[in-house]
């Protein structure tokens, strides 16, 4: 499983507003209910599940990025969203620093071997401090999408 499979540039926001990690994340839930991925009247169920996964466990990894998720009843698919965030936003990260990149991901609960899968291709994927630096400097939705599709293709 691919990120560019799961993203598309409606489901990439430019510049989170968030100061913290909850609001990152609430932004993030937004980005998939104005892209039609989640049902308005859900959105406070969504986000709760996440909000909850993450107060068990912190999803700040290394080099400027997060990946808060939740497995949930809640949706069919595997969905993502991706925010960037220039000045960061703390998210309690392995390393310490604040988040940069913040990757939104929300999978069916029955689908747990899909969500270990795709968290794997997401973790190899943004790993590296360097793609994360080109993709939180890019200025456009389109172009965050292309630079992740030509990391993950090789093109």
């Amino acid at each position: 499983m691919l990120l560019c499979e799961l993203l598309r540039p409606d489901l990439i926001k430019v510049g989170l507003e968030a100061e913290t990690r909850e609001e990152a994340i609430g932004e993030l839930v937004d980005v998939l209910v104005q892209a039609h991925e989640i049902p308005y009247a859900r959105r406070d169920e969504v986000l709760e599940a996440v909000l909850t996964r993450e107060s068990a466990m912190g999803s700040g990894m290394e080099h400027g990025v997060a990946i808060p998720h939740a497995g949930t009843d809640l949706v069919e698919d595997i969905l993502c969203a991706l925010g960037t965030a220039p000045t960061g936003i703390p998210f309690e990260s392995l390393d310490g620093a604040p988040a940069r990149l913040v990757l939104l991901m929300i999978t069916p609960k029955r689908n747990f071997a899909g969500r270990v899968g795709a968290m794997a291709c997401v973790g190899r994927l943004l790993g590296g401090s360097a793609l994360v630096c080109r993709l939180v400097d890019e200025c456009d939705p389109r172009g965050i999408y292309e630079l992740i599709k030509r990391a993950e293709l090789g093109e």
